[in-house]
């Protein structure tokens, strides 16, 4: 990235919005493999849970009969492979009368299907690596507008990120900070548009340093959540290599003394290089919702940085009648009732300190936003990690 003065407030908006907007667009100054901005590696190596090294498997047998309903959630999935069990009384030896016999339904159930493991790795199929000489993917060609060797030099770096804070296996492990995290940034899946493409929508105002050091997280603790659910959102939910999303940025709340915080423009320049430098053409649509007057003229500064073809998916909108018909043009039944004008009431004046949602416990509760269906799915995988290795959610402390 070119050097910014990152101490004046509008360096800082221009980093925070920059980083927002580059979620799953690219900016062509963060495309230099050697400009990426990486997390500290004691962040990986000092930390118990979804930051240590571990690699066990995701599943074993004696474990399996405890996931009934969620096997569905990593079937059919590039890295969720499954295999059969044929295991007969032969195999094992006679049983005895204490032996626990399984019914003829959960019997077929471990037979017909068992999540495997979860490892990801940096390419997959029909994603153009296997055509190509370099086993580069198509998307890091359009990154780099068919430079063979950029191409080349940006993935190979994204290869030793992935090596560096063991991105291929994350999934398979336990991440105790998840809720910790929803609450320091919120942002959720709310579902999917018309078009069948996965909405993600954050809420930049809302992110909280003081809820974060009451939690005792870290702003590394935050960034490799990222791309917990990155990697989440592209190898499970959707793992098409072509697959994209429609990014809802909402910015009700955002102020140019917010946006000056040191520590706001830290994590904004870092989440920018990260996403920017790793996530390559993920982007359908970006919507910038209830936009400040001050939105268009940051926009106009960082607007030449960016790809026509990136441009052409930004929509700036300002709250109101027509940014309501935009929402459900483009999000269609999963628009949320919060991102309507109307929702811009007192329940939205978030206090610091306190938590922006609390996730719900059963399916049937959920409904567009926070506590989508996608969200309950994604929180239930996590959960079932977590119980692999015999650990627990921690709770968001707010006091």
């Amino acid at each position: 990235m070119p050097p910014l003065a990152a101490q004046s407030s509008s360096a800082g908006l221009l980093l925070v919005v920059t980083a927002l907007l580059t979620d799953c667009l690219n900016l062509a100054s963060a495309n230099k493999a050697h400009d990426v901005y990486r997390i500290s590696p004691s962040a990986v190596h000092s930390r118990r849970g979804w930051y240590n090294r571990r690699n066990l498997p995701f599943i074993s047998s004696s474990t399996a009969s405890s996931l009934v309903g969620w096997e569905e959630l990593v079937l059919n999935t590039r890295g969720g492979s499954t295999v059969e069990e044929e295991t007969t009384a032969s195999e094992v030896g006679e049983g005895t009368s204490d032996d626990i016999v399984p019914s003829d339904e959960s019997v077929e159930e471990t037979e017909e299907s068992q999540p495997r493991n979860l490892t990801f790795t940096a390419t997959s199929p029909d994603d153009g690596s296997a055509e190509d000489p370099d086993g580069i993917p198509a998307r890091w060609f359009d990154m780099k507008k068919g430079d063979r060797e950029e191409a080349n030099e940006a993935f190979e770096t994204h290869l030793a990120w992935r090596e560096e804070f063991n991105v291929d296996t994350m999934l398979e492990r336990p991440h105790p900070k998840f809720d910790v995290c929803k609450q320091m940034a919120p942002h959720y899946f709310a579902g999917r548009d018309p078009h069948n493409n996965i909405i993600f929508v954050q809420r930049p105002a809302h992110v909280d340093f003081e809820l974060m050091r009451m939690n005792n997280a870290t702003i590394e603790d935050l960034l490799l959540h990222y791309v917990y659910v990155i990697q989440y959102c592209w190898n499970i939910m959707e793992p098409a290599p072509d697959a994209v999303m429609t990014n809802v940025l909402d910015m009700r709340g955002s102020s140019f003394r917010q946006m000056s915080n040191s520590e706001y423009i830290e994590f904004g320049k870092r989440f920018v290089s990260m996403m920017s430098a790793n996530y390559p053409g993920r982007s359908y649509k970006t919507l910038i919702i209830n936009a400040p007057t001050w939105i268009n003229v940051l926009y106009k500064i960082f607007k030449p940085m960016l790809r026509e073809s990136t441009r052409q998916k930004i929509i700036i909108l300002k709250a109101g009648e027509e940014q309501d018909t935009a929402l459900k043009f483009y999000l269609g039944d999963a628009l949320p009732d919060d991102l309507l004008s109307a929702g811009d009431s007192k329940k939205d004046k978030k206090d610091m300190g306190t938590r922006y949602y609390v996730p719900v416990e059963e399916e049937e509760q959920c409904t567009p936003g926070p506590n989508s269906e996608v969200e309950f799915e994604m929180r239930e995988f996590c959960k079932q990690q977590l119980a692999l290795y015999n650990e627990t959610m921690i709770e968001v402390n707010t006091i």
